[in-house]
């Protein structure tokens, strides 16, 4: 059930009291190794690309990102996604068209936003400045440093607090109580996650549980230089989510179930299991020619290989497959909807703050952790935590939660310890 833990593709980064320098993981020096391999040869900088107008002064000088990450080349199957302005966009057109749909860019919002003019470098890293406490300075210097070229730093909750929830007000794009809807409706998580808190609490004081059992994590800071990407992924827990693109570019993918399954046919019908399973690092040969296996290779692949290598390979073997796409400027915010793939690329310098979100379209599927294998103590909770606030939408799960209920006190009298006999 919801847990921070179980955000597996993203690299976290804690924003208080943590030091960067001290991550023991170090998958930078994977990708410096993958690039050296995809271009032999080459003695270029790690970091080639140019540096955006919000970073220009303040990291050394680069060579740009090619133009092969763009955009490009004809295709049949290939739909972008819509772009709606702010003055044309209303909350009948989302939920008609877009909520728990289709991906959706929505422009003319963020711009109004402080953090549009508040989100300097100068500002971000002054120690003494109104973000000093968060440590941005280190965070930052070392994320757009060259060793980092296709990290991202994920600065958990930070959006929660001030001032970044004034830069960023993600209050005004979903409701987070009981009020009117805002523009892309509401989000229970903020009650969801108080609830589960104290769900949690309630049950170690009665000894059915002990460890953390985490909130879900509502929202990020998400800050990367170019190239920077994770991989094809579903966010966690069911959620929807919105990104708001503060300053940078990035390049969009979504692809629905059926079509990153009819993509791995393709891939397999044309004979590219093994150039795709080589896109990474050399494979043996003969790898197994199967869909899930190949559905497995892309979900590995990084954002700058999956459009700098994959999508020139499919090309060139004129394989043509069904997604949407989108390039987000500046000033930009995506909608993306739960258990849709997707998979974005900075094309420049870029930071941004999205939100997990959590409605009555989804809140079922949060609590039962669909896809994910059944655990008594997580449903537990994500019932407990749903049944307060919407005891009506949670009726469909009466028995679900009865079970988690009985499956957890079970557990706990089977981990307690024998209470000893006088001649024990």
């Amino acid at each position: 059930m919801p847990s921070g833990a179980k955000v597996v593709l993203l690299v976290v980064v804690e924003a208080f009291g943590s030091s960067i320098h001290s991550l023991a993981w170090q998958p930078w020096e994977h990708m410096k190794q993958l690039w050296q391999w995809m271009h032999p040869g080459q003695h270029h900088h790690f970091l080639h690309h140019e540096a955006a107008p919000w970073t220009k002064a303040h990291v050394a000088g680069r060579e740009a990102l090619g133009e092969e990450f763009e955009m490009r080349g004809e295709s049949q199957l290939r739909r972008t996604v819509p772009k709606v302005d702010l003055s044309n966009f209303s909350l009948e057109l989302f939920e008609n068209d877009f909520h728990h749909k289709q991906p959706l860019v929505l422009t003319g919002l963020v711009p109004k936003w402080p953090a549009t003019r508040e989100w300097t470098w100068e500002q971000l890293t002054d120690p003494k400045g109104k973000y000093g406490r968060f440590q941005l300075d280190k965070h930052l210097t070392f994320y757009f440093s060259t060793h980092a070229q296709n990290e991202n730093l994920f600065l958990e909750n930070i959006i929660l607090q001030p001032p970044f929830a004034h830069d960023c007000p993600l209050q005004s794009v979903s409701q987070q109580g009981d009020g009117p809807k805002q523009i892309l409706g509401r989000n229970f998580l903020p009650r969801l996650n108080k609830a589960w808190s104290e769900a949690k609490e309630e049950a170690i004081q009665e000894g059915l549980l002990e460890g953390d059992f985490a909130e879900s994590v509502q929202g990020f800071v998400i800050a990367g230089p170019a190239g920077a990407g994770g991989m094809l992924h579903i966010d966690p827990d069911w959620t929807s989510y919105w990104n708001a693109l503060v300053h940078g570019r990035k390049r969009w993918m979504f692809l629905t179930h059926e079509e990153l399954t009819s993509l791995a046919d393709l891939v397999i019908s044309k004979g590219l299991t093994q150039e795709v399973a080589n896109l990474t690092s050399p494979a043996k040969s003969g790898v197994q020619a199967t869909p899930r296996y190949v559905k497995k290779l892309l979900k590995k692949l990084p954002a700058i290989i999956w459009f700098g290598k994959l999508l020139p390979l499919l090309q060139n073997a004129k394989v043509d497959f069904a997604r949407q796409e989108v390039v987000v400027e500046a000033g930009e915010l995506v909608y993306g909807p739960p258990d849709v793939w997707h998979v974005a690329l900075a094309l420049e310098d870029s930071i941004c703050c999205s939100e997990q979100m959590i409605d009555e379209g989804n809140l079922l599927r949060f609590v039962q952790d669909e896809g994910q294998s059944y655990e008594p103590s997580f449903a537990y909770l994500g019932c407990q935590a749903g049944k307060k606030h919407w005891p009506e939408l949670m009726e469909p799960l009466a028995s679900f939660c009865e079970r988690a209920e009985k499956d957890l006190r079970r557990e706990a009298r089977l981990q307690r310890p024998a209470k000893k006999g006088p001649c024990s």
